[in-house]
């Protein structure tokens, strides 16, 4: 059997110790994981299976169609789906067992009725996405608490907008505008905080905490898990396929954006951005040979990525590259990817292509 081109490793324990450390930020509240877009890329079966071991109560998804692969997976998993629901979807819900948020006037119309569909309402505070006007929720939760089967009615969420931001001035807004709302809600859980409000803004956990990214060991405010406390649950890697030898003003790559100037060898990584190694971090980017940083030097193409060695360092092929993770004293996060391409880490992992016909995914 052939190597795969590339390995995407879940740590589960480092998982479940994030969890460990956003229930302590919690302060009481419930932590409920949020695996949507399959954990970030992290597998949502096992990151949930981990998460809910370690504390979570329950886990939170963004489509039913997420809701449904879940499900499959863990049969006991108390879920909520964030997205509203589409015309028609109320019955699939259902048969699910998952919570919808009922977040529009046309959704409310659809679920009031459908006394066996749990909800949670969303009031609009300032993310100007989805959520109910703040008179309109009142009124939807009033008229749930009154309705023949009031325990349908789970929650009261908004959701913030800039938490992971230093000036705290528009989350206190939202805050206050969420608090207002609460105050004459009837009784259900209120959850508002995602990853960053976790644990930047603990007097806003309320009685849940819906954190994501931190979960899978990222910083939220995009510079290093390390200062929260948590530990990165991807390790993503490969192996040198061929090094290369260039004599000064040899080219490599597409575009010959890496023209040597002086004689040097160049790693030939089987990772491209089919495998969701960015071409923008051409030039830009590193990985980890020998426990060595090594630039991403020529053009990142489809399926391969060269990367200009170190003089003194002796690479051999089936050598191992690490494109996300640590290798010996140096550690290349999501959070560091994310900076050189200008983009979030959220998007990093995401975009990292884990089917079988690219990559071996293992989670332990």
């Amino acid at each position: 059997m052939h190597a795969p081109r590339s390995l995407v490793a879940i740590d589960l324990a480092a998982v479940a110790g994030n969890v460990r450390r956003l229930i302590g930020a919690a302060g009481g509240a419930e932590v409920w994981a949020v695996v949507k877009a399959d954990a970030y890329g992290h597998g949502a079966a096992d990151v949930g299976r981990a998460a809910l071991a370690a504390g979570a109560t329950r886990l939170c998804v963004a489509t039913i169609g997420e809701a449904r692969a879940l499900r499959a997976a863990l049969p006991g998993a108390a879920l909520i789906a964030f997205l509203p629901l589409r015309p028609g979807e109320e019955d699939e819900a259902v048969a699910l067992g998952c919570a919808a948020v009922v977040s529009t006037p046309e959704a409310w119309e659809r679920a009031r009725a459908r006394h066996d569909l749990d909800v949670h309402v969303e009031v609009e505070t300032g993310m100007g996405r989805w959520g109910l006007d703040p008179a309109l929720a009142l009124a939807v939760g009033r008229e749930l608490a009154a309705g023949p089967r009031p325990e349908r009615l789970q929650g009261l969420m908004s959701h913030l907008a800039t938490a992971d931001e230093d000036d705290s001035a528009f989350v206190d807004r939202q805050a206050a505008a969420f608090t207002a709302v609460a105050a004459a809600f009837p009784a259900c859980p209120r959850h508002l905080a995602n990853s960053a409000a976790t644990l930047r803004h603990p007097d806003l956990a309320w009685d849940a905490v819906r954190p994501g990214l931190a979960v899978c060991g990222m910083d939220p405010m995009h510079v290093d898990p390390a200062r929260w406390g948590l530990a990165p649950a991807l390790r993503w890697t490969s192996a040198v396929a061929g090094v290369r030898a260039l004599a000064a003003g040899d080219s490599c790559g597409y575009g010959r954006r890496f023209v040597a100037e002086a004689p040097c060898r160049v790693a030939l990584v089987p990772v491209g951005y089919a495998d969701g190694y960015a071409r923008g971090l051409s030039g830009l980017g590193d990985v980890l040979i020998g426990g060595r940083r090594c630039r991403v030097a020529a053009t990142v193409s489809m399926d391969q990525l060269a990367a200009l060695l170190p003089d003194d360092l002796a690479v051999a092929e089936g050598d191992e590259v690490v494109l996300i993770g640590a290798q010996g004293d140096e550690r290349i996060g999501a959070e560091e990817i994310a900076q050189r391409r200008g983009t979030i880490a959220y998007e990093v992992t995401c975009g990292v292509n884990a089917a079988p016909t690219r990559a071996l995914r293992e989670a332990r």
